[in-house]
């Protein structure tokens, strides 16, 4: 009876010990998922505000540059506060230039297509993690850097009396990847407004804030519905 008790005993231990160890085990699957979470969070914050920088790099007016000095300094406070990433300090680099010349656009879109990177690799994690919610989220950060190259062009295209012919290419190519009907009237309307107006017009009639006041708002809500998805 006492070796029945003491076997018992023992089962019951490690039973215990087991069911311990898998609730350890969860509770550090969720710590590690949600600092990946505040992790994607913030590169989303990274990704929104660089595509701004670039946006206001083109522009030449006081208001716009008062504005992007305040973006930088954004900036420079999350490459600082982000963890985590091991491209992080080569990125922190190409911001440096990127800052110091922010007319560039060539040099904005590299980085941020390493910040897409970021972005990949945290949605590769925590889909593995249990996370079903992110999947698709990479795919959707890149269809709203067509919008947000599309606003750096524009707004550098309408400081010229006519867009430049390399311009042309690249903002048409934008643009056939942006018309999709699931992208909506206020999409179309944008598109067939810029062609009208400032790709295919024989004299621009649209000024560089104004380009970035009418596609800041598509991809600001584009971006709040992305970071929605995943609170």
């Amino acid at each position: 009876m006492e070796v029945m008790i003491a076997l018992t005993l023992a089962a019951c231990v490690v039973l215990l010990g087991n069911h311990l160890s898998r609730i350890a085990a969860d509770r550090h699957r969720k710590r590690i998922s949600a600092t990946d979470v505040r992790s994607l969070q913030q590169t989303l914050e990274v990704l929104q505000l660089l595509q701004k920088h670039r946006g206001l790099g083109g522009q030449r007016d006081a208001e716009a540059s008062a504005q992007r000095i305040a973006v930088a300094d954004r900036l420079v406070q999350l490459w600082e506060d982000w963890k985590g990433d091991e491209n992080r300090p080569a990125m922190r680099a190409l911001w440096q230039q990127v800052r110091q010349n922010p007319v560039d656009f060539e040099p904005h879109c590299i980085l941020i297509e390493q910040v897409l990177g970021s972005i990949h690799v945290l949605e590769l994690r925590l889909t593995c993690q249990g996370n079903p919610q992110v999947t698709g989220i990479c795919e959707a950060c890149r269809a709203l850097e067509d919008l947000g190259r599309l606003r750096g062009l524009a707004v550098r295209a309408a400081n010229f009396e006519t867009c430049p012919l390399n311009m042309q290419i690249q903002m048409r190519q934008l643009c056939q990847r942006l018309a999709d009907p699931i992208g909506g009237k206020t999409l179309t309307n944008l598109i067939e407004h810029l062609e009208r107006n400032l790709i295919d017009a024989p004299r621009i009639s649209l000024a560089p804030a104004e380009c970035y006041a009418l596609i800041t708002p598509i991809i600001d809500e584009r971006l709040q519905g992305i970071r929605h998805s995943i609170a």
